[in-house]
């Protein structure tokens, strides 16, 4: 289907089923904020890639690898909105979970994904910088969304996640990113890219709710894009040589380090414990999000997850302690190979049947 001709509408839409408090008494007046491309550093022959619908994957794809990858037209619109159908609705990829649009509302009135690109290079001093060269394994890449909010903005966010395998899509969130402003808006996020050839941003763009890759609201939005990634030889080294000497045995004589207390890595974001024979995050973790108490050095993972911040300590679910030990026993170290235990204190809503570790 082409990319929606009419213009966009310019009176309030109907309210949702689930609406916003007041309904819009005018189309934003924010003009487009378009992002600073600055002039590429440098460059090794890559040229900028243009997607094209992949019928497989049921989504956009850069089949090349390049400098970027740009979605054009063909993520414009969302569902079957009023002024505003997308094409090939949903533009999620079939391989994995598919998401349904919502059809509410009209195009450039209410919310909307209208452009993803991937790009080689970084965002500094929160200006994004091109490199020019391939995007690649090991590198850095940014992610432009281009979006229609609604309103002031303040009721819609996107959240965008990463996979480094189309073909069996593992969504790790990037980020959540709040509409900047009403109307045509741009957001940018940066992000390492792993290994992996056949790589996919998704951008879940909701209306109030909380973070997911597969939101149901009315007047939400889901839009993937496959890119292709160039391979660094560097970074996977041959195989080493099988030695012809038996390994040095490990000492016998050190005396063990005994049970170990975490403490907070500022590096990771999480707490971590120094060898022992069992590594406890005490109080580290006590909590959840915001609510009081709040959950020390939020929210401790190594992906930056964001926690709820809904309900009252010791009342709804949170994580209060996590012990890692041997399965075993004893005060040995824990080595590579080990069988451990992980053990995880949680407090459980009301009878605990409805929560899941």
């Amino acid at each position: 289907t082409a990319p929606p001709t009419n213009p966009p509408t310019n009176a309030p839409t109907a309210p949702p089923t689930n609406p916003p408090t007041s309904p819009p008494t005018a189309p934003p007046t924010a003009p487009p904020t378009a992002p600073v491309t600055p002039a590429p550093t440098s460059g090794d022959g890559a040229g900028a890639q243009e997607a094209v619908f992949d019928s497989g994957y049921g989504v956009p794809k850069c089949a090349n690898t390049g400098s970027s990858c740009d979605s054009l037209a063909l993520l414009n619109g969302r569902g079957t909105m009023t002024s505003g159908n997308e094409p090939n609705l949903s533009n999620t990829n079939s391989n994995g979970n598919t998401c349904t649009d919502g059809n509410s509302g009209s195009y450039h009135s209410d919310e909307s994904i209208d452009q993803i690109t991937v790009t080689a290079g970084d965002i500094i001093s929160g200006t994004p910088v091109p490199t020019g060269d391939f995007i690649v394994e090991g590198g850095r890449a940014y992610v432009t969304v281009k979006l229609w909010c609604w309103g002031s903005g303040a009721s819609d966010t996107a959240d965008i996640y990463l996979t480094q395998d189309a073909s069996s899509p593992d969504w790790q969130l990037l980020n959540s990113i709040t509409c900047p402003g009403g109307g045509a808006q741009t957001i940018v996020q940066a992000f390492d890219v792993p290994k992996g050839t056949d790589q996919s941003i998704r951008v879940n763009f909701r209306y109030n709710g909380s973070p997911s890759t597969c939101s149901n609201g009315s007047y939400d939005d889901h839009d993937d894009l496959i890119f292709t990634v160039k391979e660094d030889l560097n970074a996977t080294p041959p195989p080493t040589p099988v030695p012809t000497l038996p390994p040095t045995p490990m000492p016998t004589n050190k005396a063990p380090s005994g049970p170990q207390t975490a403490s907070y890595d500022l590096a990771f974001g999480a707490p971590k414990c120094t060898v022992g024979s069992s590594c406890d995050s005490g109080a580290l973790l006590n909590g959840r999000g915001s609510i009081t108490p709040v959950e020390p050095n939020q929210p401790n993972t190594l992906n930056s997850c964001t926690d709820g911040s809904s309900g009252s300590y010791h009342e709804d679910e949170s994580i209060d302690k996590i012990v890692v030990s041997r399965a075993s026993g004893g005060l040995d170290d824990l080595t590579e190979g080990d069988v451990v235990t992980i053990s995880a204190t949680v407090w459980c809503w009301n009878t605990g049947s409805n929560d899941r570790i």
